[in-house]
């Protein structure tokens, strides 16, 4: 088998067990209140693993990850060939995806408010 069909072997068994984990009950609900205080930080923590694979690959995809945002998923999932980081990725996203978006949006918008006030304030 090829490394692609593999992969998507891998995405659909970590996939598949991640949502039906968080989704679908078969876990006790102190179990599922964990994914979304500690899912933001996989998803970093991969973040931070894609980036040092785009640094390997090229210093330039490597800029590209850390200065523009979402760049590292049009990195991963279009521009790199890592099929097995890709399917990691993936799946995990299933599950932990939309705890950690509401998470960084949350964090994303205190962070606008407390600059908006400062810059109304007049900076100081």
């Amino acid at each position: 088998m090829s490394n692609a069909t593999i992969s998507w072997i891998l995405f659909v068994i970590i996939g598949s067990a991640a949502g039906v984990m968080r989704y679908c009950g078969v876990v006790s609900p102190q179990y599922v209140a964990l994914f979304p205080e500690y899912g933001p930080f996989l998803l970093l923590a991969m973040h931070v693993i894609i980036i040092l694979k785009a640094f390997a690959d090229s210093v330039y995809q490597g800029i590209l990850c850390l200065l523009i945002p979402f760049y590292s998923f049009y990195y991963l999932f279009l521009v790199s060939d890592a099929f097995y980081l890709r399917a990691i990725f993936g799946g995990l996203l299933v599950g932990i995806g939309w705890d950690s978006c509401q998470f960084y949006q949350k964090l994303l918008t205190t962070w606008i408010n407390r600059t908006e006030a400062w810059i109304l304030k007049g900076g100081g």
